[in-house]
């Protein structure tokens, strides 16, 4: 009896953990642009990949499970949508007849469950399947809670890292090839978990929190970047994690990042190093940075719990200490502001120079970004934002008397 009884249980547990169930809704089109929709009951760790051989996307839903496996055919550009399973894990296959642009899966909430969303895009100009590199970008704190506040400076924390954080979107957005997401765009209160769900929830391929702290001692200053660690690599990181570890509000329908880096420790490894190389790419370029002073030289490790994804490389920045009177005016001024937004960019285009997937298009064959230039753009101001001399883009576009309009599209090489 009391066997029986303990493999009623662990059955009953087994279809707990994996009852988290698949289904296909079907497929919208509007104006060549496409939308493959899937349910699920919660969200889902899944891994999204492309291929040229055949044309195709492949979707893995880890620890989901299907009624039953199909093969839709389906009209021009998609050839047929196939499901198959494997260890508990769903896998959706989609053939095209010809390449396509496609972004990561979207897992948005609704009163019935997970609604997923793989978007698609079709022209002729298309020569292989190409997608925009997701770059969450996360302003700290927000709303109710306003961070570190600098009363004799009139600087709160809430409103500097959301300045920064604009600032970094504006390049991201207008630079072929990325895709920026604001985990917030306003002053908005967002507990911790939601922060680095919005990554899950956006297939986020990298994920910057962007913060501003204060200290007892209003000699310490500087910028410092930080990925995450269960112990502090300096008593610094320590003191200034302990202060972040609140506003933690856990919803049934998340992923649950911390059983999966028990469950998945190899993907945990990976991100922990790939997280580890953004932070050294983005910690170059504010050494570079001559209104920015280094608070630490090195990547340090702390416990913030804004960095525990299992899979999107993490880093936060503390963009320098409010407390301070030089960094408290240096972060007020919209100079200083754009030069740590401008080490941000730059650190995350060189991480990605190292880690560009097949599928990605920020560079043309010459190894060129394209910007595109926005109505109030003067020359000035794109090249501090690229860190590159104006002669630069000037001779590269063949540009005359220094006149730009909205729209052009320029090329730059960094």
């Amino acid at each position: 009896m009391k066997r029986n009884l303990i493999a009623v249980l662990i059955f009953s547990f087994h279809q707990v953990v994996f009852s988290n169930q698949l289904d296909f809704v079907g497929v919208g089109e509007k104006n060549k642009s496409y939308n493959l929709e899937f349910s699920l009951e919660k969200t889902a760790l899944i891994i999204a990949q492309s291929s040229n051989s055949p044309f195709s996307i492949s979707l893995e839903f880890k620890e989901t499970s299907m009624k039953e496996d199909f093969d839709l055919k389906q009209n021009y550009p998609i050839k047929n949508i196939k499901s198959s399973s494997s260890e508990n894990n769903s896998i959706i296959e989609i053939f095209f007849y010809e390449p396509v642009s496609w972004q990561k899966p979207q897992q948005i909430k609704t009163e019935n469950g997970i609604k997923v969303l793989l978007s698609l895009d079709h022209n002729k100009e298309i020569k292989k399947m190409t997608r925009e590199a997701i770059v969450m970008i996360d302003a700290g704190h927000g709303g109710r809670d306003p961070g570190a506040i600098a009363k004799s400076h009139n600087v709160i924390e809430k409103d500097i890292t959301l300045l920064i954080a604009n600032e970094l979107f504006r390049t991201l957005e207008d630079t072929d090839g990325y895709k920026p997401v604001l985990v917030r765009e306003d002053d908005s209160f967002i507990y911790l978990d939601q922060r680095y769900q919005k990554a899950r929830q956006n297939s986020g391929d990298i994920f910057v929190s962007i913060h501003a702290d204060a200290f007892s001692l209003p000699s310490v200053k500087g910028a410092a970047v930080y990925i995450w660690s269960d112990e502090a690599s300096s008593n610094s990181a320590k003191s200034l994690s302990s202060k972040k570890v609140s506003s933690v509000r856990v919803d049934e329908f998340d992923f649950d990042e911390d059983l999966a880096r028990s469950k998945y420790p190899e993907i945990y490894e990976k991100k922990k190093g790939k997280s580890l190389q953004l932070g050294k790419k983005i910690l170059d370029q504010l050494k570079r940075d001559p209104y920015t002073h280094l608070h630490k030289k090195r990547v340090e490790y702390a416990d913030f719990r804004v960095l525990k994804s299992l899979d999107v490389p993490s880093v936060l920045i503390e963009s320098g200490f409010i407390s301070n009177s030089e960094d408290a005016e240096r972060l007020k001024g919209k100079p200083g502001r754009r030069m740590i937004a401008r080490s941000l960019f730059l650190g995350i285009n060189n991480y990605f120079r190292e880690n560009l997937e097949e599928d990605f298009f920020i560079y043309d064959a010459e190894g060129y970004l394209t910007y595109t230039v926005q109505r109030g753009d003067v020359l000035s101001e794109i090249a501090i934002r690229f860190g590159v001399p104006v002669m630069d883009i000037i001779n590269t576009n063949l540009i005359r008397d220094e006149a730009i309009f909205p729209g052009q599209r320029i090329k730059i090489k960094i």
